[in-house]
């Protein structure tokens, strides 16, 4: 009898391990046709009811086994899903969904839509988004005040710096995107990820690049990342 039960206990034991051992973490990206990053994407397993969300680059990561089913959401897009086969990273393409704002009005762009966001500020007395300049406060000295103190004009601030932020990080995607990235070398799925992870430039080092300087810097760093990898192994 205690033999038994202590082979049922190494049996659980051992069981316990390999289930352990199964669980990987998944990492991956999220794109939208045309190579716009979503952030904010819910990423869903369908058997474990893990929940994970990219990032603010499209970025995501979350535990798996061998033959889940992960769920990718996002409002304003169509639902995708896709069955865990093996241990790789992800690129996964959702395609926005027609929605009848988008039939009946022209959609904005995103430089149009920032306008008016500003705009709504200006018609509350925040002119300098938040900073006003050292003549303001000679010409226009209670303005100038608003301007720095006033709530609207923190939230100015903020959204100033927002809109800053996300058009250089536009400025980045048009330069080092999986359409290039292809075109300029031959790589592997699973290597796309963490390439574009570890090898996107910053802002300000593609503000004078062409697509020659671009697909120059791709290749240069696919070679250091072929040579990091190997030295991984």
């Amino acid at each position: 009898m205690i033999r038994l039960t202590f082979l049922i206990s190494i049996f659980l034991i051992l069981g316990v391990t390999t289930f352990a051992q199964d669980k990987i973490l998944l990492k991956g990206l999220v794109f939208e046709i045309g190579n716009k990053r979503i952030n904010n994407a819910s990423i869903f397993n369908k058997k474990s009811k893990e929940t994970s969300f990219s990032d603010d680059f499209g970025n995501f990561s979350i535990n798996v086994s061998i033959g889940d089913t992960l769920v990718f959401t996002k409002d304003n897009y169509q639902e995708q899903e896709k069955v865990i086969l093996q241990k790789q990273n992800l690129i996964i393409y959702l395609k926005k969904a027609i929605t009848l704002n988008e039939v009946v009005i022209k959609q904005q762009t995103r430089k149009a839509e920032q306008k008016e966001i500003l705009n709504g500020y200006r018609s509350k007395g925040v002119y300098y988004g938040g900073k006003p300049p050292i003549f303001a406060y000679i010409f226009t000295p209670l303005t100038a005040l608003h301007e720095l103190l006033g709530k609207d004009a923190a939230d100015a601030r903020r959204f100033g710096s927002y809109i800053y932020r996300e058009n250089a990080q536009s400025g980045v995607d048009t330069h080092f995107n999986v359409s290039i990235i292809k075109e300029s070398i031959q790589i592997k799925d699973e290597e796309m990820v963490e390439f574009m992870y570890l090898y996107r430039p910053k802002p300000e080092d593609v503000t004078y690049r062409n697509r020659y300087d671009d697909m120059n810097y791709i290749k240069k760093s696919y070679q250091v990342y072929l040579k990091t990898k190997k030295d991984r192994l």
